[in-house]
Parts: structure tokens; C-alpha cells; sequence
């Protein structure tokens, strides 16, 4: 029984480091900066005021 419960728990951690070995999983923080995120480029294209980072670094 312990050795399924640790299989069930270092099994998805496996998957998620062999992902991101071979560039098919990109592992990022859950808090980046809105303003860096390239997908959210548009929207802060004309803010020029400083946002706080989420993450409380800036």
C-alpha cells in the first residue's frame, strides 16, 4: 500500500520533469508578471505606469 501511494505521488512529478527535459513541457512560476508575459504584450503596450508584480519582487 505505501509503495502505491508513493508511485502515485512521484509518478506525475516523473511526467512533469521528463516533460520539461525534452521541450514539451514549459514549467513556470503560477505568479509571473502580467507585463512580461508575452501573450499579454498588447494589453500593457501603452501603460507606462509601474504594476506591482503579484509576486511582491518589483
Amino acid at each position: 500500500m505505501q509503495f502505491l501511494l508513493a508511485a502515485l505521488v512521484i509518478a506525475p512529478v516523473v511526467v512533469l520533469v521528463a516533460g520539461a527535459v525534452r521541450g514539451r513541457v514549459r514549467v513556470q512560476p503560477c505568479c509571473t508578471d502580467p507585463a512580461l508575459d508575452g501573450r499579454m504584450a498588447a494589453a500593457f503596450a501603452d501603460d507606462d505606469a509601474e504594476v506591482a508584480s503579484p509576486c511582491g519582487r518589483g
